[in-house]
């Protein structure tokens, strides 16, 4: 017999009444002071108050307040199972009288109390009440029917009384849905499940309750920072989630490991995610080695033993907890040395020459760890270590070759500097290089007589000593930048007279619980500034749209850019809801520019530029600028150089322009080539192959370097607009092709309202194609895809590349993916449905496409 069971069997021979009266209210859970009462009075009538006080404070009761009880769930149980077994028509009356008394409360506790009574008679009839009650629940905790905050004081009830059901009720599907949205609801993970559901039943619950909201995440130098609400010029991702709290999982591009990091960004909170990353460059600049711990590492050590072994280490990794996790020289995982259990951080982490023992102080003092058995002894310092080596007051870091024979240092302008023993011994100090930054580590390789540098920056700076000169093919140069992936800090060099760089930041791949996939790409190259137009311009989709339309686009994914005509003076029209859907869309990290009209009285187009500029507008969009004089546009240019990161965009050239760069979108001949070649795809013979031909041409002559003057506007900071007078088809094929290409396309809101069409959405290319500093920033280079239909272009942009392939033509086609034509990569990742596509080495696949589908390819990361 249990102790339930034994407590009830004492009070029913001495205290029977009040074990009864515990009875009568046992197919509820909470018992408040009035349905007491009543139920004392309907089954006990001669009973006096005081046995109420009496099962108040008796040990049947888990807890009492000022206003109801709760018994013990294992009680109530035990009292209702009796009570069915020896008076059943006791038992309904009690259930009838219960369901009367609680007709008018809460729908949980009716919910709850069908449950229990569906349990003990299956055969009752009742569970298409339960099951309606439980969808009522359910729909109430989803916020289908009610605001926020009443679906959150349900999930709080369900939440207190769900555990107090017997546990064969638990089980149920619908109780269990209704548990696991009301812990989503409120930000708190599901209970265990006691049955052991498929996790897709979990999931569907999960997703009643979530949304989709907005997370902003900025990249760092030493990693990321996601936000809510998105953080002023943060780039916006979309993830299903609560108001609560979203999920998003994180994975470094450069990890040795396959596991994510599960982030939890909670409303009104930013989470700072910082990796620590280290490289193995060769004397070519090719990676043989990288690994990624999340987190700023305290320190890193390596040595010159690059095999895999347990026994010993190629590169050893202090975590801020004190953990030591060794690497091999492919840097997978070896080994770790846990924090001892006495107090005190571990420091000054060092690796014997071949690996074999770890040093480290701690509390002052230097202790050696073998990693095999018999491992010598070790005592010396790590002679390759990134640690700054003094030699003047104003000097910065240093380091030494293996023999001693040369020292170099950097000071504190980023000069480099080398000493060696001149022919009768004396040292003599030379410059040998100038960094563009300040240094913060050195190393020197014995074999190549090479200083290598970094300094809190993505580039790899290689100097020759003294004497000795770089040969980049048929000239000689002063020095060799490589560009890294991360922002280093240290480096090491190696015997072998490749480099181990170690820093923080790089690549990021970031996932949503509902599938979407976003790659978080630090802007590593270096970016001429051109005047007048913004950073965040840069690639930028700027979608057309009524100001009615501005909610539903600002929640679309991948839109980054409003545009809005503004009235055309201040006071006229409705200004104010302008005002309110700018105020909106801003809170979601959307940018809004608004149209003005010149052909206005000046002073009312200044007024109309002062009014919205201080509303925190990102832009202007001047429109009626034909024939309007140069003083005009003087003057707005000078008035918005007042205002910092405001873009200028000017539908027309004027004919006199003023002085500043202008972010024009021009009626170029490759927006007349694309019009052609989007009209003529229907044309029999050679006339469409010819217009194709054209507009690849077109490609080329735009967005080639050498085609641009040095001051002009670069390809990828301007603006195109659509061919005039298409038809639909025609229309939504010729934003696919604006979207593959550089620039800023410039898209009516409608007609991404109204997607329709074969192959993926625009809203979908739209969000893709911010998720890519390719398609933003990259450059363009059109290839040869095997076919006269396909236009197939190449965006590079650092490590980023992405292949997008348009077939233009009304009639199914085959490209051909050749692997030499890009660059020998024998794997290409479908860009919006995530499935990979081989290519085999040395050997061409024929990929098929619908009559006007697009594809879009991820390649691999050099």
């Amino acid at each position: 017999m249990t102790r339930t069971a034994e407590t009830i069997a004492h009070l029913s021979r001495t205290r029977p009444d009040l074990v009864e009266l515990a009875t009568c209210v046992s197919l509820t859970i909470s018992v408040d002071h009035g349905f007491l009462r009543r139920a004392r009075l309907r089954f006990l009538p001669r009973t006096s108050a005081g046995l109420e006080a009496e099962l108040w404070f008796s040990a049947l009761v888990e807890a009492a307040g000022s206003q109801s009880l709760l018994l013990y769930p294992e009680a109530a149980e035990h009292l209702r199972t009796d009570l069915a077994r020896r008076s059943p028509r006791l038992l309904r009356d009690i259930r009838d009288f219960t369901a009367a008394e609680h007709a008018r409360a809460p729908i949980v506790v009716r919910l709850c109390e069908e449950l229990i009574w569906s349990g003990m008679h299956p055969a009752d009839g009742a569970e298409p009440e339960v099951a309606r009650h439980a969808d009522l629940v359910l729909r109430t905790v989803s916020g289908q029917d009610t605001a926020e905050g009443m679906a959150d004081d349900m999930g709080r009830w369900v939440l207190h009384y769900a555990h107090r059901l017997p546990l064969h009720l638990q089980g149920r599907d619908d109780v269990w849905r209704i548990q696991v949205a009301s812990c989503e609801r409120l930000g708190l993970d599901p209970p265990p499940d006691p049955v052991g559901r498929p996790a897709t039943v979990t999931a569907q619950a999960r997703a009643r309750v979530q949304h989709t909201l907005t997370v902003g995440v900025t990249a760092r130098s030493d990693g990321i920072v996601l936000s809510r609400p998105p953080a002023g010029g943060a780039r916006i991702l979309h993830a299903k989630g609560t108001r609560h709290k979203v999920r998003i999982d994180a994975l470094s591009s450069l990890t040795h490991t396959p596991d994510p990091i599960r982030l939890e960004v909670l409303d009104g909170h930013s989470v700072h995610l910082p990796y620590t990353v280290v490289q193995r460059i060769g004397p070519d600049g090719d990676v043989r080695m990288s690994l990624s711990h999340p987190g700023a590492a305290l320190d890193v050590a390596v040595c010159d033993f690059t095999g895999t072994s347990a026994e010993a280490a190629h590169c050893a990794v202090l975590l801020p907890d004190g953990t030591i996790v060794l690497h091999g020289g492919d840097g997978s995982e070896s080994g770790r040395l846990a924090p001892d259990t006495t107090p005190g951080a571990r420091s000054g982490l060092a690796l014997s020459a071949d690996g074999s023992v770890v040093s480290y102080v701690q509390d002052g003092v230097r202790h050696h760890r073998p990693l095999r058995v018999g491992a010598t002894p070790w005592t010396g310092q790590d002679e390759r270590s990134a640690s700054p080596v003094p030699s003047e007051v104003t000097a910065g870091p240093g380091a030494r070759s293996r023999d001693g024979q040369v020292s170099v240092r950097a000071t504190a302008d980023g000069r480099i500097l080398a000493t060696s023993a001149g022919p009768y011994g004396e040292p003599t100090t030379r410059q040998i290089g100038q960094a563009p930054w300040q240094v913060t580590s050195l190393a020197v390789s014995g074999p190549r007589r090479l200083v290598a540098a970094v300094g809190n920056d993505a580039t790899l700076l290689e100097l020759p000593f003294p004497g000795t000169s770089l040969v980049s093919g048929d000239r000689t140069v002063n020095q060799w930048e490589t560009l890294l992936r991360f922002c280093a800090d240290r480096v090491f060099a190696m015997g072998d007279d490749s480099w181990v760089v170690a820093g923080g930041g790089g690549p990021v791949e970031l996932s949503t619980e509902d599938g979407r996939a976003y790659r978080v790409l630090p802007d590593v190259e270096r970016a001429a500034e051109t005047p007048a137009v913004p950073a965040w311009s840069r690639g930028c989709v700027v979608v057309e749209v009524p100001v009615a339309l501005m909610a539903a686009l600002a929640a679309m994914p991948g839109v980054d850019c409003l545009a809005a005509d503004a009235p055309r003076a201040v006071g006229a029209g409705e200004p104010d809801d302008l005002a309110q859907h700018l105020a909106a869309a801003r809170r979601q990290g959307v940018r809004v520019v608004v149209g003005v009209d010149l052909s206005a009285p000046g002073d009312e187009v200044l007024d109309v530029l002062v009014h919205w500029l201080d509303q925190d507008v990102d832009g202007v969009r001047l429109t009626g600028a034909e024939g309007v004089g140069a003083a005009l546009l003087e003057d707005v240019r000078h008035l918005l150089d007042g205002y910092d990161a405001r873009l200028l965009l000017c539908a027309a050239a004027p004919a006199d322009p003023p002085r500043g760069v202008f972010h024009v979108l021009p009626a170029s001949a490759l927006v007349s080539a694309l019009g052609f070649a989007v009209r003529s795809r229907s044309m029999p013979g050679g006339a469409f192959e010819q217009a194709l031909a054209q507009l690849r041409s077109e490609i080329e002559s735009t967005f080639a370097p050498a085609s641009r003057p040095a001051r002009q506007v670069k390809p990828a900071e301007w603006g195109l607009g659509l061919p005039p007078a298409l038809p639909p088809a025609a229309r939504r094929l010729a934003a696919a092709i604006l979207l593959s290409l550089p620039g800023c396309p410039l898209l009516p809101g409608r007609m991404l309202l109204d997607d329709a069409g074969a192959g993926p959405a625009l809203r979908t290319l739209l969000e893709v194609r911010s998720n890519h500093l390719a398609l933003t920033r990259g450059l363009c280079e059109v290839l040869d895809a095997g076919s006269p239909q396909v236009l197939a272009v190449l965006r590079r942009y650092g490590d980023d590349t992405v292949l997008c392939l348009v077939n233009v033509a009304q009639i199914p086609t085959t490209a051909v993916l050749d692997p030499r034509r890009l660059g020998g990569t024998t794997r290409l990742q479908d860009a919006l449905d995530g499935s990979v596509l081989a290519l085999p080495e040395g050997a061409s696949v024929p990929l098929p496409m619908a009559a006007g589908s697009v594809r879009w390819f991820r390649m691999p990361a050099r």
